[in-house]
């Protein structure tokens, strides 16, 4: 058999360990492939579901399934593909024989036709986080503080079929007895009749489909010939079983297992070696991929990475005395006096005096160990001080970040019943948009002073600035109402002029923040209610609708800034410059909802965290920067030999 192009040609133009990989899938059918980051894991994914559709085996009926992990790799991929396209290594048809989903949205896309399986009233939406925690928390009031029985309520229909050591950390104790159990399945079943299922249920319910249906199992089989699985290390026991019941004709898994951090969520190393068993894969139909292409120019950067690799990530096989041009180490000197800055204070101060190392033409990305520090680097960042820089910050990580505030307003839309409380609700808008330490400056909650009659508004309120919103927001008071839903509109703008108002040269706006209010603005102009009687239910239906759409456009179309994100969302990412804001022996600050500090370590002795640094350091293009305190290093500084 001819090999799919000739060996002289550079269309798509792959590297040795990719065309040897191509040509083991043409040869072999399946394939499992090990790729380091920065090796073309998506450029080798596309290049066999070509492959795939040039020998037969998929057309634009029968097309290749590529399943990733994150909405951002899926639009990564989608952006590669019209690349290509443009470029002239594939046709029109070839790309339209590609199909690009991440998990959640593929499962969700089935389940949401099968809807009626189980009685469920209306079209499906996903449920906002905030809707979701106010179920759980309902349900278990006693546990409302408790993170980790929460998980493990919130995977309720996978708990009900599956050991919650398999799901969760495999030295978890289960934390909800089986009362509780029933409860938050009751909860989940009414949530899912009434529309509205949350995310962590789209895979067991996904499964579930596949148990009752056989024949779901067989279409899915011959509707996607070729299978392409992305980041196959952080799959979990609902995902496994899932492709174990599909078992498609032509699989190809891609993972790399040192850069499995979701253990905590239930990926498995010996997984790797389920599917390969499971599927039947040989030794020559397992390839690696070897040279890396995202650090082009930083040879030392590269020979790091392949020096870690080499001994499980101890660092015994790095070289200590060779020169990181990409690497620069910054020391915070001990504090002297009787009351101590918190870390989190002391690294935030760092990087407002020394913004001159952050290259706004370059992308900059914040990464940390857990969501507070990035929420405390976000919040503070984004105001001036009395001294140091005013950053353009972006917050991704989280479950409070942008795309899940937008989605939670929306979701409170519903619950308003009166022109007060839609004011309210405007007002909380605007306190979410401006910069926490500056509404807390100005002494006020927007929302509950929205919240009152046009004749107490700001009656207390005696600064100037004060006035001067009063006076910008009367056309609006006057003319918002429930029963025009259009009026919204002219809110959303006054939103936006009064935040841009406040803020003036004392903070900066999150743009992804702005770009959703933009894009709600805009979409009520489309907006034509069916049913008089239930308009304002169709009207908050609509912008859910509007926010999903806004969100793959505004992954499409990326605005610049400072990304402020945890480790764990920075996967699949890569960015010019990596700042690691905290690399301390003791760990990096946290505190809990109720106030309890401790520290979060990175314990150079467990394997999961040594990952979890790796990934941090290979999101890097050119420049990695790591602070730390100059009298409690991390041990990770020395034994990765990163000090000569």
């Amino acid at each position: 058999m001819l090999p799919i192009w000739p060996p002289d040609e550079q269309v798509p133009p792959a590297d040795d360990d990719q065309k040897e990989a191509a040509n083991t899938f043409r040869q072999q059918g399946r394939l499992a492939v090990e790729a380091a980051p920065g090796t073309g894991k998506t450029f080798l994914g596309i290049y066999l579901a070509l492959c795939a559709n040039r020998l037969g085996w998929t057309s634009t009926s029968c097309p290749t399934l590529f399943l990733t992990f994150s909405r951002n790799a899926r639009v990564q991929i989608e952006q590669a593909l019209r690349v290509y396209r443009t470029q002239g290594w594939m046709n029109a048809s070839e790309e339209d024989a590609i199909r690009i989903f991440n998990y959640h949205a593929f499962f969700f896309d089935i389940v949401q036709q099968k809807a009626g399986t189980w009685g469920c009233k209306g079209k499906l939406q996903p449920a906002s986080n905030e809707e979701h925690k106010t179920l759980l928390t309902r349900i278990l009031p006693n546990m409302s503080d408790n993170r980790e029985a929460l998980n493990q309520a919130s995977s309720v229909y996978a708990l009900l079929r599956f050991s919650v050591r398999e799901l969760l950390k495999q030295d978890s104790q289960l934390l909800l007895d089986n009362g509780a159990i029933k409860q938050v399945n009751t909860g989940a079943t009414t949530a899912l009749r009434n529309g509205r299922p949350h995310y962590d249920d789209f895979a067991p319910l996904f499964l579930n489909l596949l148990e009752i249906d056989p024949q779901l199992t067989e279409w899915l089989r011959l509707k996607y010939p070729v299978i392409v699985m992305d980041e196959f290390q952080d799959t979990d026991i609902v995902q496994w079983t899932i492709l174990k019941r599909i078992k498609p004709q032509h699989p190809v898994i891609l993972y790399d297992r040192f850069q499995m951090i979701y253990e905590w969520r239930g990926a498995r190393l010996d997984r790797l070696d389920q599917v390969k068993q499971h599927l039947g894969l040989q030794g020559g139909q397992e390839k690696q991929l070897t040279n890396n292409h995202r650090c082009e120019g930083q040879d030392s950067l590269i020979q790091f990475i392949q020096e870690l690799r080499a001994d499980d990530l101890l660092g015994n096989a790095v070289n200590g005395n060779r020169e990181r041009p990409w690497l620069s180490l910054q020391s915070i000197q001990p504090l002297v006096g009787r009351f101590p800055i918190p870390e989190e204070n002391r690294c935030l101060t760092w990087l407002r005096l020394n913004g001159r190392l952050i290259n706004f033409g370059e992308t900059t990305a914040i990464l940390t160990r857990n969501n507070y520090l990035a929420d405390h680097l976000y919040r503070n960042m984004r105001t001036r001080p009395e001294r140091g820089s005013l950053f353009p910050c972006r917050w991704i990580g989280g479950e409070d970040n942008p795309d899940e505030k937008v989605r939670d307003w929306v979701w409170r839309l519903r619950s308003v019943n009166t022109d007060n409380e839609l004011r309210s609700w405007l007002g909380s808008v605007l306190d979410v948009l401006v910069p926490p330490s500056i509404i807390r400056d100005l002494g006020i909650s927007f929302s509950e002073e929205f919240s009152k009659e046009k004749d107490q508004l700001f009656v207390r309120k005696k600064k100037d600035i004060f006035q001067a919103i009063k006076t910008e927001w009367m056309p609006v008071w006057e003319a918002i109402s429930i029963k025009d839903c259009y009026s919204l509109a002219m809110g959303l703008d006054q939103v936006l002029l009064t935040a841009i108002n406040i803020i003036r040269n004392n903070g900066y706006l999150d743009p992804d923040l702005v770009y959703y209010i933009r894009q709600l603005e805009r979409s009520l102009e489309n907006f034509r209610p069916n049913d008089s009687e239930h308009c304002w239910q169709e009207f908050c239906d609509y912008l859910e609708n509007s926010h999903m759409r806004a969100l793959f456009l505004k992954l499409r179309n990326p605005s610049s800034g400072i990304y402020i994100l945890t480790i764990h969302q920075s996967k699949g990412r890569e960015f010019d410059h990596v700042i690691i804001p905290w690399l301390s022996g003791s760990g990096e600050p946290f505190k809990t909802t109720n106030g309890r500090r401790f520290n979060s370590v990175l314990d150079y002795s467990r394997l999961e965290d040594r990952k979890l640094l790796y990934v941090a350091i290979t999101r890097a293009r050119r420049q990695v920067t790591i602070i730390y305190p100059q009298n409690d290093p991390s041990p990770f500084i020395r034994n990765w030999k990163l000090i000569t």
